[in-house]
């Protein structure tokens, strides 16, 4: 489910400190923006319109498709179920883009996908609980 790519990695643990919120901006975020537009160019959507929906270059879209852009995969087999019905809910009004985005990071951090990405990559991953959601 979650492979995080050795380069990445190793550049993150140069840094002595990382907050869980950067984490979500770093790969959740991404990942989801990701899933998000690669389904909708699936659905029939133009890379450009996907793109002007979304708030990114098609240069964005181009590179989510060719792998060189949010390459960590973090959606499970849940999660993708998930997916499906933000996408439905996104082709029949595009303002609920936002909305998704939000529900998805939710129920993202719900399952606990934060957290395990904060203790591989963060300095403080001997902490007995986990500092962003308090559970062990």
């Amino acid at each position: 489910m979650l492979r995080l790519s050795w380069r990445i990695l190793t550049k993150i643990k140069m840094v002595k400190l990382i907050f869980p919120q950067e984490i979500e901006v770093w790969y959740i975020l991404p990942a989801i923006r990701k899933k998000i537009a690669l389904k909708l160019v699936e659905r029939g959507l133009a890379q450009k319109e996907v793109a002007e929906l979304m708030g990114v270059t098609p240069a964005a879209i181009s590179q989510y498709k060719k792998q060189k852009r949010a390459k960590e995969e973090i959606f499970d087999v849940g999660m993708e179920k998930e997916l499906e019905r933000s996408i439905e809910k996104i082709v029949q009004n595009k303002n609920s883009l936002g909305e998704e985005i939000i529900r998805l990071n939710q129920l993202l951090k719900e399952k606990g996908i934060v957290c395990k990405i904060y203790n591989q990559v963060c300095a403080l991953q001997k902490s007995k609980n986990c500092p962003y959601c308090h559970q062990k």
